[in-house]
C-alpha cells in the first residue's frame, strides 16, 4: 500500500495541472509516508529527499497560512524526530500539531498527529499514553465522520489491548 501511494505521489507531483494548494497536500502525505517506507529500509536516499523537499515547501507555505499549514510542518517535523529516536521532541512536535490542528479545526489532520504519536509511543514501548492517543484519534475521525477509521483506530487499540496482556502475562511468569 505505501509503495503504492510513494508511486503515485510521485506522478503526481511530475505533472503541473494540480493547483498549488493541492501540490503542498500532496507533499505533505508524500513526507509522511516516507517515513513509513525508511522504517521499512525501501527507498531510503530518494525517501530521506521527499522529507527535505516537503518540509521546505510546507514551511514556505506555512509563513503564508500558519491557519492551514503549521500542523502539517509540526507534524512532518515530529515523524523525522521519531525516525530519528528524538523522543522528548517528537512528542513535544506531535502535541505542537494536535494542538494546532485543533486550534484550525482540522479533526481528521487531528486524528491523524494522534494516530502518528500513538504509533509513536507504540515503538517507544509506552503503551498507556498510546492508547490515550488512539482514543483521541478515535475521538476525531469520529468527529470528521470517517466510520473507516474509526474502525481501524478500534482495532489498533484492540490490538494493544491484547499486548498489554501479553505483557502482564509475561511479567507475572517471570516474577
Amino acid at each position: 500500500y505505501h509503495d503504492r501511494c510513494y508511486h503515485y505521489s510521485e506522478k503526481l507531483l511530475e505533472t503541473k495541472d494540480s493547483g498549488k494548494h493541492h501540490r503542498l497536500v500532496t507533499l505533505f502525505y508524500h513526507g509522511l509516508n516516507s517515513f513509513v517506507l525508511l522504517r521499512k529500509g525501501k527507498f531510503t536516499k530518494r525517501c530521506a529527499q521527499v522529507y527535505k523537499i516537503a518540509h521546505s515547501a510546507l514551511k514556505e507555505a506555512e509563513e503564508l497560512s500558519r491557519w492551514n499549514y503549521r500542523n502539517k510542518v509540526n507534524l512532518l517535523v515530529a515523524e523525522k524526530y521519531s525516525f530519528q529516536g528524538y523522543n522528548k521532541e517528537a512528542r513535544n512536535s506531535y502535541g505542537a500539531a494536535i494542538m494546532s490542528a485543533r486550534s484550525s479545526k482540522f479533526f481528521h489532520e487531528q486524528g491523524l498527529a494522534c494516530e502518528l504519536a500513538a504509533f509513536h509511543c507504540q515503538r517507544t514501548g509506552d503503551l498507556e499514553q498510546a492508547r490515550k492517543f488512539f482514543d483521541q484519534a478515535r475521538t476525531c475521525y469520529k468527529k470528521w465522520g470517517s466510520s473507516v477509521k474509526v474502525e481501524s483506530i478500534s482495532n489498533e487499540i484492540e490490538q494493544l489491548s491484547f499486548s498489554e496482556s501479553v505483557a502482564v502475562e509475561v511479567q507475572i511468569g517471570t516474577d
